[in-house]
């Protein structure tokens, strides 16, 4: 609708063009907004209601988390939205990006002066917020930067993203929004409107690892490892079109061994996916084709693997849709393997993994509910039992969010299917649940709870539970220990001294829920067998400081030590494992 700048209009006829403007400058003029910006509709592009985000206005971002986390604890997260997931609503800000902008002013037609609409206060970060820490979404450990995607400033560049590939900086359209010189690589327009561009990003990651008595006794006495991440993206975006291409590099030195598969792949593609994007007022659908990075959850069934040195992809499609506040992703891929040479990364032999993830509001204020359906198809699978064909459907439930100071998690998984000729049955409960004290240095106190199914022997239906692809350090970065046939009891508190900086102090005691069964890795690989009838398997304490050296540099150092217990012990494990790792994150 607009008004006519003088006199009426006869029934039937088409006002001029000039008539027309003047009758927009008009309008713009009485409601305080610039005559270009209601000339045309304004179409707000939409990005995904981070669930862990949603609690960011309350409490201002805290430091590391050990990686068994169920989900960010590093503020009493409301809720964790898959992070490839694509959330829209009409009303719902960027969260990725500056708030949706006003177009810049233009003269008015009668000669007044152009006046730019404020951005309504509910769609602005709140100005005191800081973006979660670079050292967490850098790569400090995965729990820690599934926490670190919140809000920025409204002027700031939002926080780099544990997926680089959900990323979108088509706010920089607008010039004036950059913030940093890196800022010119993030927005490359191909034309005169803007609306194809390139954008480029990257990140290398120096790290190293320090055992003592690696194996508890039955490995090297030392072990001193630098291993090396170097990762380079590109993306060409246009209306309903994204290519992206990421590539990567992972190198390492002083393993005693040699590297292992998850510390070594020379140069390969990571990614390379072609996505259909469609957006409307509270709708968006996604449809992608390629290799591409999968992230459910708080990362305990399916991750990218950020922790160790080589990340984990898939080849596949996936089909991501958000209407409004309910975001639901289907995918049907093939894991993709690492090969430690060049451009050699294929499928793992014969494997597929597919599934649906879906969120929605949970009737609890303030919280979210995740319910999936995962399933893994493995020819060669190896447990204490055996090794067998493996079909194993995972289903599960995810109950997350946050009451004034206390935060909660809780996920419990049921897996049915068959090994070989074993009919499978497996599950897991877990929970963590943490409350924020008002006490200096910002405190917050957790405790973690977690069980695991393990088999109880032959002539019964198989019943070890299987993480399939979680995230590299699951109990910490020492990694010692994996998520299946096990119970732990895992209290923390984490510190904020000043905002640069958080320390957590954590201990975490292991058991054997099965004593039919052995102990496994956090690939799910057999270790060590049952030798006699010992349930406690050991206790780790540990400390972790991180720092943030702005937004583009992220430091972490990490000591532990892992007390063995009785069915160490009885296995010939003689000695404790002393561990300390550091490492240094740049990112672009």
């Amino acid at each position: 609708m607009s008004f006519q700048a003088c006199g009426a209009r006869r029934p039937g006829s088409r006002p001029r063009a000039g008539a027309r403007a003047a009758s927009t400058a008009v309008l713009a003029v009485a409601l305080g907004a610039s005559s270009d910006a209601l000339a045309r509709p304004t179409t707000w592009p939409i990005e995904p209601v981070l669930a862990d985000s949603l609690s960011e206005a309350r409490y201002p971002a805290l430091g590391h988390v050990p990686t068994d986390s169920l989900a960010s604890t590093q503020r009493p997260a409301s809720g964790h939205v898959p992070t490839d997931s694509l959330s829209v609503g009409p009303a719902l800000p960027r969260s990725d990006a500056a708030p949706p902008q006003v177009s810049a002013p233009v003269p008015d037609l009668r000669g007044a002066p152009a006046a730019r609409a404020p951005v309504p206060a509910d769609m602005r970060r709140p100005p005191a917020l800081k973006p979660g820490s670079p050292a967490q979404s850098a790569g400090a450990t995965e729990a820690a930067a599934l926490a670190g995607r919140g809000e920025g400033r409204p002027a700031a560049p939002p926080p780099y993203r544990l997926l680089r590939a959900d990323e979108d900086y088509r706010y920089l359209r607008d010039r004036g929004r950059r913030a940093g010189f890196l800022d010119v690589l993030k927005y490359i327009p191909l034309g005169p409107r803007g609306r194809v561009a390139l954008s480029f990003g990257g990140e290398t990651r120096q790290r190293l690892d320090w055992f003592r008595n690696l194996d508890w006794g039955a490995g090297p006495p030392r072990s001193l490892s630098w291993m090396q991440r170097y990762m380079f993206h590109a993306e060409l975006r246009a209306p309903y079109f994204r290519a992206f291409a990421q590539v990567k590099s992972g190198l390492e030195t002083g393993r005693p061994g040699g590297p292992r598969a998850i510390d070594r792949d020379d140069f390969d593609f990571h990614q390379a996916f072609a996505d259909f994007d469609l957006e409307r007022p509270g709708l968006r659908l996604i449809v992608r084709a390629g290799r591409h990075e999968l992230a459910f959850g708080s990362g305990r069934l399916v991750s990218p693997r950020e922790g160790p040195n080589v990340r984990r992809s898939f080849d596949g499609v996936s089909v991501i849709l958000s209407v409004r506040r309910v975001h639901a992703h289907l995918f049907v891929t093939r894991p993709v393997a690492t090969v430690p040479g060049v451009l050699d990364d294929g499928w793992e032999r014969g494997q597929w993994f597919a599934g649906a993830y879906l969120t929605v509001p949970s009737p609890l204020r303030g919280g979210h509910v995740d319910v999936y359906a995962l399933y893994l198809d493995r020819p060669e699978a190896e447990y204490h039992r055996g090794r067998a064909h493996e079909r194993r459907l995972s289903l599960g439930t995810r109950w997350f969010g946050a009451a004034g100071r206390l935060d909660y998690n809780v996920e419990a998984v049921l897996q049915t299917g068959r090994f070989g000729a074993a009919p499978l049955l497996a599950w897991t409960v877990a929970s963590d649940t943490g409350v924020r004290l008002p006490l200096p240095w910002d405190p917050r106190l957790g405790l973690r709870l977690d069980v695991a199914s393990g088999d109880r022997g032959p002539g019964r239906p198989f019943g070890t539970f299987s993480a399939l692809f979680p995230k590299g350090s699951y109990f910490g970065e020492d990694a010692l220990v994996g998520p299946a046939n096990f119970l732990d009891a895992h209290p923390m508190l984490t510190l904020t001294p000043v905002e640069p900086l958080s320390l957590t102090l954590d201990w975490v005691v292991l058991g054997r829920y099965s004593l039919a069964d052995g102990l496994y890795n956090v690939p799910g690989e057999p270790t060590i067998a049952d030798p006699g009838g010992a349930r406690f398997v050991g206790h780790r304490a540990g400390a972790t400081l991180e720092a943030e050296l702005g937004r583009h540099v992220g430091f972490v150092v990490t000591v532990g030590r892992f007390f063995r217990g009785p069915f160490l012990a009885q296995a010939g494990r003689t000695r404790d494992v002393d561990f300390l790792a550091t490492w240094l994150t740049l990112k672009f």
